[in-house]
Order: structure tokens, then sequence, then C-alpha cells
């Protein structure tokens, strides 16, 4: 674990994982509070962080790997889905700097963020976007492949109602 990683430690047994960058000096930043209603980013103790979990860090390479994997419609939907959201959001594009300093930098400006969202803006969203300048949730999208059969992803993924809400932002197929 090094400054400028994206770290994560598994809840309940590891049914979902609680994400955040480490900034060094015992210090994460990361998406916490006492309800979801109530979270925002904020930087504390890898102690807090920790809650006593483990801590783990996400491998990039074996993460871009897999998302190499997955290429296709499907990922390609998704990846113009996030780029639109973070455009949504506010966020600026990302600039491909990976080097600690630029990670926690990102993470660094969003402190005080108040926008928490389970499906949309959750804390893997968060630190995937700090390391890489693109939001991603693996756990929400593979909850939405659990409960979806690939077709039936694939329509919500493509529906009329998501591509209406992203021709409302400037974004056109």
């Amino acid at each position: 674990m090094a400054r400028g990683d994206h770290i994560f430690v598994r809840r309940f047994g590891g049914v979902y994982s609680h994400h955040g960058i480490d900034c060094g000096a015992g210090k994460v930043i990361h998406y916490t509070g006492y309800t979801p209603l109530q979270s925002e980013v904020r930087e504390t103790s890898i102690e807090k962080f920790m809650n006593g979990g483990e801590v783990e860090t996400r491998d990039y390479q074996e993460f871009e790997q897999l998302l190499l994997a997955r290429e296709g419609l499907t990922s390609s939907v998704s990846s113009r889905f996030h780029k639109n959201l973070d455009r949504w959001k506010g966020l600026p594009e990302a600039d491909g700097d990976r080097s600690a300093d630029a990670v926690v930098e990102r993470a660094s400006t969003r402190l005080g963020e108040a926008t928490f969202d389970f499906a949309m803006n959750n804390c893997e969203h968060f630190a995937t976007w700090c390391k890489t300048g693109l939001s991603g949730s693996a756990q929400i999208e593979s909850m939405w492949r659990t409960i979806l059969t690939p077709p039936d992803y694939f329509r919500y993924a493509t529906s009329k109602r998501m591509v209406s809400f992203f021709q409302t932002l400037g974004w056109n197929r």
C-alpha cells in the first residue's frame, strides 16, 4: 500500500467493499458518514477507514485487463455512460496522469462533496475516478449483470429513457 493507491476494505464478510484513496501519512480520502444521506468526502485516519477490516489495494493492471476482456457493445455503452455521468456531475475529463500526486490531488478536489448515491456516485465510483479520471463501480455493474439477463442489461443500458437523458446533456450516438 502506497500513497495514491486505490484501497478498499471488505465489509460484512465480503458482501460489499468500502473504497478510498491512500494519501500517505496514515490518511485516507473517502466517502464517509453515519448514513448514506450524511456521507461526504473526507480525509480520515487509516484506522477509521479500516473499521476493524483489512486494507487491500486494487491492482489496476489486473482491473484494466478485466475491462479489456469485457470489451464489446455492453462495455462500450457502460464507458460512454460513465463519461457522460462524470460530465453531468461536473467532473473534469481524464488527463491520464496516474502519479501519486495527481491521484491525491484529484481526491482532494472533492473534499466536502456530499452527493453520495449508491448507484451513481458511491465510494468506489469516487476512488476509481481519482485513480483513472473515469468513475466506475465494479460492484454496481456486477449487481446489474446479476439482476438483469444480458438482453435486459443491454435494453437497460440503451433504453430510450437513458438515451433521452444523455441527449439533454448534449450527448449524441
